[in-house]
């Protein structure tokens, strides 16, 4: 069997266990010359590189992303190609960089770094506390999970998720499902973040309308994808200080061209798509190679299926 694996994200010191582990098949690392693979380990942007009709004995894809809003997986579903994603390799790094979003604004960062430039000493007083605040997460996947878990120890007032379906989720105290579940939890949250998939139903999700529900001391945190907001109300939010600020880790397009009025905002905290960047990242990876490649090589199901 011809197996696919993208080498930039195996760590190198584990690369020869990965060859001796699975010696009886060839493992392939150059996706044009080998159009024969039946296993495609790698990122959605290296399937956009190809055309995939090409790859007659494609049977299973599994993608090194935990987003696949850039792959028509039901197109591939239809073909009798298996996709999986890396669903839950990001979460914890993610929630990492959610909850330093907050404590960016909360701790005045900017502020600090800019009187460190000029040697002031400024105090402010009165910073904000994620202590005894509501927060609202739209999205209770794995990343939406891993953040709740991490900010309960803060001991917000309550923890509110939204999610497709009215079911109790672990560390979340509210769940909010709707439309007007989703505008009821904003109208709560002193902190709203957007974790969830971008599809047909979260495209543009948050607009004007639903900006405009957030508390006027409201942050918002988006590590979802830039389109899950309509970008330009965004904008008109912040500039009139609608609300206290927001950090971005994702933007529409991206990366986010240099005359956007977002650079300037002294309200808005940009990322480049890097909350989920971690040294362990690779490691996790690797271990999920193991894991559902032995999955399918005893003909059990692997993890993450779309």
């Amino acid at each position: 069997m011809k197996i696919f694996i993208d080498k930039r994200f195996i760590p190198r010191e584990r690369y020869d266990e990965l060859v001796d582990r699975y010696s009886e098949h060839e493992l392939v690392h150059d996706l044009h010359k080998h159009k024969d693979i039946e296993i495609f380990f790698g990122l959605n942007a290296t399937l956009l590189e190809v055309d995939l009709s090409d790859y007659k004995k494609l049977k299973w894809i599994q993608l090194y992303m935990a987003g696949f809003d850039n792959v028509d997986v039901e197109s591939l579903k239809r073909k009798n190609i298996l996709v999986s994603n890396a669903r839950d390799i990001f979460s914890i790094t993610i929630a990492e960089d959610i909850i330093a979003k907050i404590s960016f604004f909360n701790r005045n960062t900017r502020e600090f770094l800019d009187d460190m430039k000029i040697k002031a000493w400024n105090p402010i007083p009165k910073d904000y506390e994620i202590w005894h605040s509501n927060i609202g997460i739209v999205g209770t996947g794995s990343i939406g999970l891993e953040t709740a878990k991490r900010l309960k120890s803060f001991q917000p007032k309550k923890i509110m998720g939204h999610r497709r379906e009215n079911k109790a989720v672990q560390y979340f105290d509210e769940i909010y499902v709707g439309d007007q579940g989703l505008e009821e939890m904003i109208k709560q949250a002193d902190y709203l973040i957007l974790a969830i998939p971008l599809n047909s139903d979260t495209k543009y999700m948050i607009d004007k309308e639903k900006l405009l529900l957030m508390k006027e001391e409201a942050l918002l945190i988006n590590v979802a994808r830039g389109q899950v907001i309509v970008q330009d109300d965004l904008i008109q939010v912040l500039e009139t200080k609608k609300i206290r600020g927001a950090a971005l880790d994702v933007t529409d397009p991206e990366p986010l061209p240099k005359d956007s009025k977002l650079w300037t905002l002294d309200n808005c905290f940009i990322t480049p798509h890097n909350a989920s960047s971690s040294r362990h990242m690779k490691t996790r990876l690797f271990e999920l190679t193991l894991e559902n490649l032995d999955l399918y090589l005893k003909g059990q199901e692997v993890k993450y299926l779309l």
